[in-house]
């Protein structure tokens, strides 16, 4: 793990817990014309590390955030908790998408049929109860939200996402007895989600490379 800083107090604090830790790096401090260079270069350092199920992470952190975990000594600590929560996140959103995946697939089976169904049909009443059990499965989902500060980069994508009642995720509500052409307008809406989804997890895999 190497973290940069332009202070010597970040170097004497880098010192301090490679002592306490038995670390076998060493952040030698810059010079005084390194420090203004990097002052006018840069406002943020970037915290990197390798956990254990290599998980690659790329964290852009301010530079007194840095200072004060590197003086707490808890920076894997701190890069280990935002893998475990970006693991969950993307597991949520995994889960999500399958069964979103399955909604739009139970409205096709409606739409594409030919001739179309009656209103009253078995069958396309069956697909409308399952595509609610599946509206019921994506309500009890509890997709926790990314960590900061990958969160920042992605809040208004979130925020469009879940935007439902308590920050759910909002899929279109059909009765047994929708027309075909609210059930169409429903499969259209359930493929502007899935992009939705996909977007969030592209800029999500941004700020984090699976190994």
């Amino acid at each position: 793990m190497r973290v940069d800083g332009d202070d010597q107090r970040l170097a004497a604090a880098t010192a301090i817990q490679i002592q306490q830790t038995g670390l076998q790096q060493v952040i030698a401090p810059k010079s005084s014309q390194e420090q203004q260079d990097a002052r006018n270069s840069s406002k943020a350092s970037t915290a990197q590390s390798q956990v254990e199920d290599k998980l690659s992470i790329n964290v852009v952190l301010p530079k007194n955030t840095v200072y004060t975990l590197q003086r707490m000594g808890n920076i894997s600590d701190f890069l280990n908790s935002v893998a475990t929560n970006l693991r969950q996140t993307n597991e949520g959103l995994k889960a999500t998408s399958s069964i979103v995946v399955d909604m739009k697939a139970s409205l096709d089976k409606i739409t594409k049929n030919y001739p179309p169904y009656s209103l009253e049909n078995k069958e396309r009443i069956d697909q409308l109860m399952s595509y609610l059990s599946l509206k019921k499965q994506i309500m009890s989902l509890m997709v926790p939200a990314p960590p900061p500060p990958i969160y920042e980069n992605i809040k208004h994508l979130w925020e469009d996402l879940y935007s439902g009642p308590n920050k759910a995720l909002q899929t279109p509500t059909l009765p047994l007895d929708a027309p075909d052409s609210h059930v169409n307008a429903a499969a259209k809406q359930l493929d502007v989600i899935s992009s939705q989804i996909g977007l969030v997890q592209e800029s999500m895999s941004s700020s984090v490379r699976m190994d």
